[in-house]
């Protein structure tokens, strides 16, 4: 009876996706954003059931198995001075700001990462989509942000298997934070190693013909290398991530990408309305005003750096702030991080309620500013002048 109701209310959550989701395509919405709205709103009708709840956790593993067959590790060693220098410097923009935003929170230190992390990390989804569909693949800035997101992608699967690494241990202190970076960093080592030296040797176990057989072993991959990561005390999700870096060498790439495309589209819809339906109502009316507040000041501090990178490599100004005004958006990985700790609500504000509020308008908000990026861009510089002009 409970897995027959459990399968209705599935079955409900689907075509209330697929609804919101069709209006939202009609008016080039984010996704993510629509799908939170509609988890929040089948919370009123029914609860998350253990179907949803396995299904949401899949959707984690399949999108960072996504991220890590999107790139190259050959790739990232040829283009590691760049990915690494326009990403350090995003860094030091945004993610310090998430730690002291935290901390005028009231948050303790765990969550307060967690907030830098949340704040930290741009919206991979929604950015790659709007360069698509603004058709600015070819402009000088992209290359940056392409760079930048790299970075991000890197850093917060990182942090992210550090972050769940120190709550298994239920502590900071300096043995633990030892152990976890030993542990993340061994588990790292052996993928990265194992990817560029049993190249040849992998490519002949996937290389097989029968579809079939061919996605169950693909799964089988991906779901073994999330289990060992949380066998060992880390996120499920890095191992899923690796096994993606793994299988990103293979001339097999692009079938992989096919066959679980489906799957990890399913599950990750299905991992945002769970997501919106563990959102309480009770707090979001509070935390408007402050998510807001984060909103602003995370937005000017993704453009002033992005502003500033684009200086660093002799862009135009207007180049480096569409670099900056692309890097507002949040979704996918700020959810991921507010997951982490579900036990969050003895905490001044729900991080978890806080991070909807922010992702909801970031991701909006984010996409229409970056669709409108060229008249922000041309305000700005024509505002700028006329000060400079003044001052003169």
């Amino acid at each position: 009876m409970i897995v027959n109701e459990s399968v209705l209310s599935l079955g409900i959550s689907l075509l209330a996706l697929f609804s919101a989701g069709f209006l939202a395509t009609k008016i080039n919405q984010s996704l993510t954003a629509v799908f939170i709205v509609v988890g929040m709103i089948l919370q009123n009708f029914f609860p998350v059931t253990i179907i949803t709840e396995f299904i949401a956790t899949l959707g984690v593993i399949f999108m960072l198995f996504m991220f890590g067959l999107e790139f190259s590790v050959g790739g990232l060693v040829q283009n590691q001075r760049k990915i690494f220098y326009t990403g350090i410097y995003d860094f030091l923009f945004n993610f310090p700001l998430g730690l002291l935003l935290g901390w005028l929170l009231g948050y303790d230190l765990i969550n307060s990462l967690l907030l830098g992390g949340i704040i930290y990390v741009t919206s991979s989804v929604i950015v790659a989509k709007s360069i698509i569909d603004l058709k600015r693949s070819a402009n000088p800035e992209t290359e940056h942000l392409l760079n930048i997101l790299i970075f991000e992608d890197m850093f917060i699967a990182t942090f992210l298997a550090f972050i769940v690494g120190i709550i298994n241990y239920g502590h900071i202190d300096a043995k633990n934070i030892f152990l976890v970076m030993l542990k993340t960093s061994a588990y790292f080592m052996f993928f990265i190693i194992l990817a560029r030296t049993s190249k040849k040797f992998i490519d002949r176990i996937i290389d097989i013909e029968h579809a079939e057989l061919f996605v169950i072993l693909i799964l089988s991959i991906i779901v073994l290398s999330a289990g060992a990561a949380s066998k060992i005390g880390l996120s499920e999700a890095i191992g899923a991530f690796l096994a993606g870096l793994l299988l990103s060498e293979t001339k097999q790439r692009h079938r992989i990408s096919e066959a679980i495309k489906p799957f990890q589209q399913f599950s990750t819809a299905i991992f945002f309305v769970v997501f919106g339906m563990s959102i309480d109502y009770k707090h979001v009316a509070s935390l408007i005003p402050i998510g807001v507040f984060i909103f602003i000041v995370s937005s000017f501090s993704k453009v002033y750096g992005g502003y500033f990178i684009g200086k660093k490599y002799a862009l135009s100004k207007k180049a480096g702030l569409r670099l900056g005004f692309s890097l507002i958006p949040r979704g996918e990985f700020s959810i991921i991080l507010a997951g982490v700790i579900t036990m969050n609500h003895a905490l001044p504000y729900p991080l978890k309620s806080l991070t909807g509020v922010y992702v909801l308008l970031s991701a909006i908000l984010g996409s229409i500013i970056m669709k409108e990026s060229d008249w922000f861009t041309k305000w700005f510089i024509e505002r700028k002048d006329k000060q400079t002009d003044r001052n003169v």
